[in-house]
């Protein structure tokens, strides 16, 4: 049941969920780490209040918070943050992108509730978000020699390290997973080849990252832009991307870097005001803040969250919308014990709870109400077993950072 925390003050939030002021510093409350703060206005300031008086996108932070609440509620549960070798002792790992780990989650603890009832047993699984992992639990996985070491089923979003070639020599060139994807795709994936040809991950659903303009504060812009648009230098720290420090989307810098290779990383660098979590974009588009930035690559699940949509235009570029994928890794000598999880996994009514979310499914009988945005700009198979995905990641990151720096960003 989602945990009410508007009516609670923030001492009491704070001094009953401490691990939260991880995400009050993500989204412009980072002064509630201070004592001084929290013991002046600590007891006197509720939550809502808070979110009110700062312009915090109540809908969206409330969701954040109350998913971190989710992910520490059973203490048994591993935390991968502080101990990611105790993954071993998973059968059911799922990193997921924000906006699906909630409706996944939920879906999933149903269905849990009634496979531990059934079997008479506990399973035990970890849901958490993809973004709190990037540079620690993947960094983990290059250090991983056996087979044994990894659950039987991990579920995870974006080109992860589970791409990169020490992985693929130690697992996926030995073959150790089986692809369980539909033969018959869903028609809005089909159409990108979206199936693995070399049989390892088993393709579920993808986070579609879209264009954002303000409109008012770019009224020139294209009105069928493409991605190089935002290269050009007139829009030099205009552009509002998912990143932290030393860190920025692997999702949108690879495809960049597939079409307009290193000068043009180089160029989107320059271009790159500052990297933050989607519901900071949010929340920047929805303020009356005269220094935002005026674009936005975003995922389309935020994009529908902001409130005032009159003041932008969502733009599926020409080149179409970013596919960042979301994977399964199934065992494949544990195939016949977890059965009756992956069918789930694979479900109509799992594909249809995250489609609902803007998650389009590849189950060919969901409809995903994602269908109209095309086309989609996947970077391939044939891209992905050409390079070498690691190595590429790092030279991306060189050049951006670079520029990026150079340039005036900041994060």
């Amino acid at each position: 049941m989602t945990v009410q925390l508007e009516e609670m003050t923030i001492q009491q939030l704070l001094s009953q969920y401490p691990y939260l002021i991880d995400v009050f510093k993500q989204n412009g409350l980072g002064k509630f780490e201070k004592p001084d703060v929290l013991q002046k206005l600590g007891p006197f300031l509720k939550l809502g209040t808070a979110m009110r008086a700062l312009s915090i996108h109540k809908d969206t932070f409330l969701s954040l918070l109350n998913e971190a609440i989710s992910e520490h509620a059973d203490s048994s549960t591993p935390t991968l943050m502080d101990a990611p070798h105790l993954q071993r002792n998973l059968t059911v790992l799922a990193l997921l992108p924000c906006g699906m780990k909630m409706p996944f989650n939920r879906a999933f603890d149903e269905f849990i509730q009634q496979y531990n009832a059934k079997h008479q047993t506990r399973l035990h699984y970890l849901v958490e978000g993809n973004v709190n992992h990037e540079v620690s639990y993947y960094a983990y996985i290059e250090s991983i020699e056996r087979i044994e070491e990894l659950p039987d089923i991990i579920i995870s979003s974006d080109i992860n390290s589970f791409y990169h070639e020490s992985f693929k020599q130690r697992f996926l060139s030995q073959h150790y997973f089986a692809d369980l994807t539909p033969a018959d795709l869903n028609s809005d994936m089909a159409t990108i080849d979206f199936s693995d040809p070399r049989k390892q991950f088993t393709m579920l659903s993808a986070n579609l990252l879209v264009l954002v303009a303000i409109k008012d504060k770019v009224p020139d812009f294209p009105a069928s832009p493409s991605w190089a648009d935002i290269l050009e230098e007139k829009y030099t720290n205009s552009v509002v991307m998912r990143g932290q420090k030393d860190f920025f989307c692997n999702g949108v810098l690879m495809p960049f870097y597939k079409i307009w290779k290193e000068d043009g990383v180089r160029q989107m660098g320059r271009s790159v005001k500052t990297g933050v979590h989607p519901s900071e974009m949010v929340k920047m588009i929805d303020s009356s803040d005269n220094d935002v930035a005026p674009l936005y690559i975003m995922p389309y699940f935020f994009a529908q969250k902001i409130k005032h949509k009159e003041r932008v235009t969502i733009h599926v570029p020409k080149e179409g919308a970013i596919v960042s994928p979301v994977q399964m890794l199934v065992k494949k000598d544990k195939l016949n014990d977890v059965s009756e999880i992956t069918d789930f996994l694979l479900s109509q009514s799992l594909g249809q709870v995250c489609a609902d979310a803007y998650f389009p499914s590849v189950h060919p009988k969901v409809h995903n109400p994602t269908a109209h945005i095309s086309p989609l700009l996947w970077l391939g198979w044939d891209y992905i077993g050409s390079v070498d995905v690691g190595k590429t990641k790092k030279d991306i990151e060189a050049v951006f950072m670079q520029s990026f720096y150079e340039s005036g960003g900041a994060v």
